[in-house]
């Protein structure tokens, strides 16, 4: 009698425990799943991670566990490498003793075009002194916002943007198959997520020394980039 007790006890405890975590991992909010693409999940953990605990769940495995491990021995800017969108290696120690901008692009994101008008417009501004150069990652990870081949965003970028700075392969900027290159920017300085196309910009000294802006626009980097000049070249 006892060991036939202990069996439906035992049956009630793991369909408790069943309905326990289906009720834990929902939803309460028909926009949770949008959110958590934006990034919430780590932006507002408090309310999205116990309110839309399935979209983060989601969120969470689609941008998986991001190691460093493949940049442990990288200790400055220039020790990295990355692919220009022709798929010609571009060693970053290229860059050392100039002023790098480092940005994730989309060319169909809602703000593609007053980004890339941006650009245009820094890079305008300070080509002249041959010390400034800006890297314009694609990136298709938010909204399918890049999912064009290379050639084609290279086209749409130089063609249709103006596009004189320098374009790279397309990587991802989140996740275990994040770009080197932004492990090591994230890492050095923040934010530990990238949250959507144009998000941040990287701004990297003639030393290597690494800064991080979110929420800007190209232009407001140039005077940042022209006192640099003046100061550190």
């Amino acid at each position: 009698m006892f060991r036939i007790v202990s069996v439906v006890l035992a049956v009630i405890l793991a369909l408790a425990s069943v309905h326990s975590t289906t009720a834990v991992n929902r939803d309460t909010d028909a926009r949770c799943s949008g959110w958590a693409e934006v990034g919430e999940c780590d932006k507002n953990p408090g309310y999205m991670r116990k309110e839309c605990q399935a979209s983060c769940d989601r969120y969470d495995q689609k941008m998986g566990i991001e190691s460093h491990a493949n940049i442990e021995g990288i200790t400055n800017f220039f020790q990295l490498s990355a692919k220009d969108i022709d798929g010609v290696d571009f060693p970053f120690k290229n860059l050392e003793g100039k002023i790098t901008v480092v940005v994730n692009v989309a060319s169909h994101c809602g703000y593609t075009e007053s980004h890339y008008r941006g650009l245009k417009m820094l890079y305008d501004s300070v080509k002249s002194s041959e010390k400034v150069e800006i890297l314009a990652f694609p990136c298709n990870q938010f909204g399918n916002q890049e999912a064009d081949s290379c050639s084609q965003i290279k086209r749409f970028a130089v063609e249709e943007k103006g596009a004189e700075y320098r374009m790279m392969d397309k990587i991802n900027v989140n996740g275990p198959m994040a770009s080197p290159v932004y492990k090591f920017l994230k890492r050095e300085a923040g934010p530990p997520t990238i949250s959507w196309n144009f998000a941040t910009y990287f701004v990297i000294s003639p030393s290597g020394e690494v800064r991080s802006f979110s929420g800007v626009n190209p232009m407001e980097l140039e005077e940042l980039i022209l006192n640099m000049l003046d100061t550190e070249l």
